[in-house]
């Protein structure tokens, strides 16, 4: 049974889907906060919380990964993507979040490849290679080949982790206690590291361990049915990447650059044969066109986490697919999902999509929004209380996000939204958010698009 929210929300579109567009139509709130030039420029509801000079763009890089090497960068190179203080004034770590480090990871080996692309920086190099070390022993320590751990903490005999998905290490790796239940999201966010890693590095030693530990991936997924299977041999909770009727175009997305990506690391046929039964004999290649859906998420509510998902399978799928048959049916999947996005300001969505598009759909006004949301990045990354749905002269939007949340009628500006994991698989129209300032997330979610942006030339300072 639909929510009452989304019982309005299905009438309320319906009715002014008849009424002609006009400046104070409620689509309006999907346009950016920003003006056509790309700047902040000064509006009734929102003001830049900024004064001063700014920062540059390489400054707060430069701020924000000495902040990692402080105090994010867990045992074996993993990211603790978000830390527990003892109080809001405190630097003294107390507690560290496991449960999505394997995505994160990824993102961060992958922020550091671009970061050494560019600057040839041998700090990044050896980063680049402690980390993809933690990936790997993110697979190694279960004990079943190409299973991934969702995350990995230090065995500790007087206070183990409780429940069910914790499990201790074997053999070798009785040090450590892991999580299981592994997602498609965790999936993703590792084989994204690991391609751009293997791509950017040029060791043979490296590139040769990653595309054996992306083989083993592939290998379990494929020899379980295209289903993820857990340490106890069932399936996990968020594991099907089959083509069923209930289950997700966007896992046929990941799973094509799963099985993509194994065949141009490692050129075994058997991966390119089997990506081409998922295309020929499933249609995977129809099913990742439906990947996002814009107008499913009209009525229940834009899914941000999966938009993130999808730009970084499209980021692995589209540069290894030569096809052009096929790599039609992918773009045309990559605008569909960009054309939710679009008026955002989001720069992992924007490079990541102008990377891969046709030179001649080069958006200047959408890179420009990017480049700004960078700049309003703020480098303090405690989760302060924000509460902007008290202010009344905020536009409010008639209706509420996924969570129930109150919304904003425009992306909220960088500078004025609760700090998060990783911000671009958050809601940029959220209000409020945040608390008492004793946790602390890493600023991966700025180093990622940051070094991205230079790579591909988009960014020059």
């Amino acid at each position: 049974m639909l929510r009452n929210t989304q019982v309005w929300r299905w009438a309320f579109l319906a009715a002014i889907s008849f009424l002609p567009a006009c400046a104070g139509s409620p689509f309006t709130g999907l346009s950016s906060a920003l003006g056509g030039s790309g700047r902040l420029e000064v509006r009734p509801d929102f003001e830049t919380s900024l004064v001063g000079e700014r920062p540059s763009l390489f400054q707060k890089a430069v701020e924000l990964e000495a902040l990692i090497q402080k105090r994010h960068v867990a045992q074996d190179g993993l990211l603790a993507y978000g830390i527990g203080l003892a109080s809001p004034d405190s630097e003294e770590v107390i507690g560290m979040a496991f449960s999505d480090m394997a995505i994160w990871s990824g993102c961060y080996v992958a922020a550091q490849a671009f970061r050494y692309a560019v600057t040839g920086d041998p700090a990044a190099e050896k980063q680049v290679r402690t980390s993809v070390q933690g990936l790997h022993l993110l697979q190694e320590v279960t004990g079943k080949r190409g299973l991934l751990a969702r995350g990995i903490k230090g065995w500790d005999d007087e206070n183990p982790e409780k429940g069910s998905n914790w499990h201790r290490g074997v053999g070798p790796f009785s040090r450590y206690q892991w999580l299981g239940d592994v997602s498609v999201d965790q999936i993703d966010g590792v084989l994204f590291g690991y391609a751009v890693a293997y791509d950017l590095i040029g060791d043979q030693a490296l590139r040769q361990s990653i595309a054996n530990h992306v083989g083993a991936i592939s290998d379990h997924i494929i020899g379980h049915g295209m289903i993820i299977q857990d340490v106890d041999s069932g399936p996990t909770k968020h594991g099907d990447l089959k083509a069923g009727f209930f289950s997700e175009p966007l896992n046929s997305l990941i799973a094509l650059a799963v099985v993509k990506a194994a065949y141009h690391m490692t050129r075994d046929e058997r991966y390119q044969q089997h990506y081409l039964d998922l295309v020929h004999v499933n249609n995977y290649h129809k099913r990742a066109v439906r990947a996002r859906d814009p107008w499913w998420e009209v009525f229940t509510g834009v899914n941000h986490s999966d938009n993130n998902l999808a730009f970084l399978a499209y980021y692995t799928l589209l540069r290894y697919e030569d096809d052009p048959v096929l790599s039609g049916y992918y773009l045309k999947s990559l605008d569909r999902t960009w054309n939710v996005v679009r008026e955002e300001g989001n720069p992992l969505f924007t490079f990541i999509y102008q990377s891969l598009s046709p030179a001649g759909n080069r958006d200047a006004q959408a890179i420009a929004k990017a480049i700004e949301t960078l700049r309003l990045f703020p480098v303090d990354r405690r989760n302060h209380r924000v509460m902007n749905s008290t202010r009344p002269e905020v536009c409010k939007s008639l209706w509420r996000d996924r969570f129930d949340r109150r919304q904003s009628c425009r992306p909220v500006p960088m500078d004025l939204r609760p700090a998060d994991v990783f911000e671009w698989k958050e809601n940029p129209y959220r209000l409020d958010g945040g608390g008492e300032g004793n946790l602390e997330f890493s600023g991966v979610d700025y180093l990622l698009p940051y070094w991205m942006g230079r790579y591909h030339g988009f960014i020059s300072e």
